[in-house]
C-alpha cells in the first residue's frame, strides 16, 4: 500500500520559489526588447515623438505580454495557496507552464516589430494557448490525486478548473483571427485580460 508521504516530493514552497524566479526573468527578458530609438537630432523634440510614436506595436506587445504573465503569475500564486503537497506529475505539469511562459519574450518581440503578420500573431496566442493549457492540467492534475488542502472546497475547484479553459479557448480564437483579421486578434489580446480582472471581481463579491 503506497502511502501519501511516498509519492509526496515536498511542499510547493521550493517550486513557488523556482517558479517566481523563472518568471521574473521572463519579465525582464520582455522589457529588455525596448531599445531606445536613434535620432538624427538629439535635441529635436517633434523627432523623438516620432520615433516614440513608431515604437507603439513594441510598447503595445510589451504591455500586453507584461499582463499576460502577470496573470499567470497571479493565478499559480493562488493555486498553489491551495496545495498542500508536490508530487512528480504536478511538478512537470509547473515545468511545461514555465516552458512556455518563458518563450513568451520570442512571439511578444515579433509581433513588436511585425504587428501585421499573421504567423507571429498566432505564435503568440499558441504560446499562451499551451501555457493555458498546461496550467489547467495543473488544476486537474492535483484535484484527481488529492494534492489540496483539507479544507479546499470540491467544487470550487471543479469551478476553476472549468473556467481555466476559456482562456485557452479565446488563445485559440485569435490564433485563428490572425490570419483572416489580424486587429481582431490584437483586440481580442485585449479582452481576454479584462475576463480575468472581471471574474475575479465577480468571485470575490461571492
Amino acid at each position: 500500500m503506497t502511502t501519501h508521504s511516498a509519492v509526496s516530493l515536498s511542499g510547493p514552497g521550493r517550486l513557488e520559489a523556482f517558479s517566481d524566479g523563472v518568471l521574473a526573468i521572463v519579465i525582464t527578458l520582455l522589457v529588455l526588447e525596448l531599445k531606445t530609438p536613434h535620432l538624427v537630432a538629439p535635441d529635436d523634440a517633434r523627432e523623438a515623438l516620432a520615433a516614440l510614436a513608431a515604437l507603439g506595436p513594441k510598447f503595445l506587445s510589451y504591455l500586453l505580454s507584461f499582463v499576460f504573465v502577470a496573470i499567470f503569475w497571479v493565478n499559480h500564486h493562488r493555486f498553489f495557496r491551495l496545495v498542500q503537497r508536490v508530487d512528480n506529475g504536478l511538478l512537470w505539469l509547473n515545468i511545461l507552464l514555465l516552458l512556455a511562459l518563458s518563450f513568451v519574450p520570442f512571439p511578444t518581440s515579433m509581433i513588436g516589430e511585425y504587428p501585421g503578420n499573421a504567423v507571429g500573431l498566432a505564435l503568440f496566442a499558441l504560446v499562451l494557448m499551451t501555457a493555458g493549457l498546461a496550467f489547467n492540467l495543473m488544476w486537474r492534475h492535483a484535484r484527481s490525486h488529492q494534492l489540496y488542502h483539507a479544507g479546499v472546497s470540491p467544487v470550487a475547484v471543479a469551478q476553476a478548473t472549468a473556467r481555466g479553459l476559456v482562456g485557452p479557448a479565446l488563445y485559440a480564437l485569435a490564433a485563428v483571427l490572425a490570419f483572416v483579421l489580424p486587429l481582431a486578434a490584437w483586440v481580442l489580446f485585449g479582452v481576454i485580460p479584462l475576463f480575468y480582472v472581471l471574474q475575479r471581481i465577480g468571485s470575490a463579491g461571492k
